[in-house]
């Protein structure tokens, strides 16, 4: 049986902005441990942040800026943490991560005569693989949403050259150009690349790639808006030497933003299980900004110019963590359910502390549920967020009332249907009827929900209603919790 362990941060008085402590597994220190200040992702950051590598007796020193608030904890195989300075002090309890798993990824790089590849493959590595603290890439961010249960590697990077594809190409010909890709992968050895279940996550080979992921030239529609650039997509092909069988893929531009990629690629964790959230049409709030399969995706839009570049940087850099029915219940069917513990309110109240979604589990939910009498199968959720992690991330420079803290949603699973969205989570919103912020926002009004939280503090929103159900925040801790009270009324 694996054990639970204990990690003791003790800070010791020093020297100003130097935090030194150790590292221990509840009985002896743990060595190697990887140990840097929360700050906000970038692709190509400024400066990296400083790390600290807890010796063999578990111990390091770390120094931290002024606005260090919050500690990364990290090592392969246990539980990840962002850990916040009211717990520097105490023992903070961490898991082993008995269900760790790799998936590779088989990078085809497609380019053409009329348009050859300009992204360097470093660079283009750098933002899918690259583990450094501080990097915005798709390795860190599913690293971070799994809390430590899912690194992303790369298998093998294959290069093709299409002349059967002239310009232009636009979104109707990317299944032919996926098609052209599968055929000539007819025989290719998968070895490492295929070492998951794609729908399950079960780390067993299924025959397919973990991830193939096809990139080809130039810029993305999501930014330019250009039907003459392609869309990222997800799909889920038929073989041509095997119509019977089908491949989940995602395919892509070399300067699509980050929040791009990890949402096609949600799609196929779990061979399109975990659905677009979005409304085709806006006329109904969804789930905005909170989560990755909706507006969340270009979380990190803080500059707008759309003529000039690099892409990746300013735009969708810093996307949302999933909400928590996403990443409990759809992500791989349920593969990661563990990682965020649920409380299912029974009877027609409830109170109690639930703690913010990106930590570690302990003793709190992070997803508290309520059924909602009116529909079978459909519920109310309730999560904390804080602008922790990927989530430090904002669209235009804006943070304020309403951007942390109690996210209300209504969920009904029966709304799935991969293709068509339908809204199956609306978010409540905690300060309806907010002005169109300034430039940049995002488009068909799904700005409205960027200050849905509720929250205590000068302009905050602390209580709430839909339906039947009511709550009202009453108190928030310095680890980021909040104790909440709900009530369901009849309907």
């Amino acid at each position: 049986m694996i054990r639970a362990a204990a990690l003791l941060l003790t800070a010791v008085a020093g020297l100003a902005g130097v935090a030194e402590g150790r590292v221990t597994d509840g009985h002896q220190g743990l060595a190697g441990v990887r140990i840097y200040p929360d700050r906000l992702p970038r692709v190509a950051p400024v400066a990296a942040p400083p790390v600290a590598i807890t010796d063999a007796e578990g111990r390091f020193r770390l120094d931290l800026g002024p606005d260090d608030a919050v500690l990364v904890v990290e090592k392969e195989g246990w539980r990840r943490d962002l850990v916040p300075a009211a717990e520097w002090s105490s023992e903070i309890v961490l898991r082993p991560e008995p269900r760790f798993r790799t998936g590779s990824v088989l990078l085809v790089r497609l380019d053409f005569p009329d348009e050859p590849s300009q992204v360097p493959d470093e660079e283009l590595r750098d933002l899918l693989f690259s583990r450094r603290p501080g990097a915005a890439s798709a390795a860190n961010y599913l690293y971070e949403v799994s809390k430590g249960a899912f690194s992303l590697v790369e298998g093998r990077l294959l290069k093709l050259r299409s002349a059967e594809h002239p310009a232009p190409r636009r979104d109707e010909h990317v299944s032919a150009l996926a098609r052209w890709v599968l055929r000539r992968l007819k025989g290719e050895p998968l070895g490492a690349c295929d070492q998951l279940d794609n729908r399950t996550g079960e780390a067993r080979p299924d025959g397919k790639p973990d991830f193939l992921w096809i990139i080809a030239p130039g810029r993305p529609q999501s930014v330019t808006g250009l039907d003459t650039h392609l869309k990222a997509v997800s799909l889920l092909m038929p073989l041509p030497w095997n119509t019977s069988r089908r491949w989940p893929l995602l395919f892509m531009t070399e300067e699509v933003p980050l929040g791009n990629i990890v949402h096609e690629a949600f799609h196929g964790m779990g061979e399109h299980r975990v659905d677009d959230l979005y409304l085709e049409d806006g006329k109904a709030p969804t789930a905005g900004i909170w989560d990755l399969m909706d507006g969340g995706q270009y979380r990190g839009w803080d500059r707008h110019h759309p003529d000039q570049g690099p892409w990746v940087q300013d735009q969708g850099y810093s996307p949302s963590h999933p909400l928590a029915w996403v990443r409990s219940e759809l992500w791989y069917r349920g593969r990661f359910r563990d990682a965020i513990p649920r409380q299912a309110v029974k009877g027609r109240s409830w109170e109690g502390w639930i703690a913010p979604a990106s930590r570690a589990p302990g003793a709190d939910p992070q997803w508290v549920t309520v059924a909602d009498p009116r529909k079978k199968g459909r519920f109310f959720s309730l999560e904390v967020r804080r602008p922790w992690g990927f989530e430090r991330g904002r669209i235009g420079g804006r943070f304020g009332p309403g951007h942390e803290g109690l996210v209300v949603a209504l969920v009904d699973p029966s709304l799935l249907t991969y293709g068509d969205p339908k809204g199956p989570v609306r978010g409540v919103d905690a300060h309806p009827d907010s002005p169109a912020p300034p430039m940049p926002r995002l488009p068909l009004g799904l700005w409205e929900l960027d200050d849905a939280a509720f929250n205590l503090g000068p302009g905050e929103q602390p209580k709430g209603r839909s339906g039947p159900l009511s709550w009202e925040v009453l108190e928030a801790d310095a680890s980021g919790r909040m104790r909440v009270r709900v009530k369901l009324g009849r309907h």
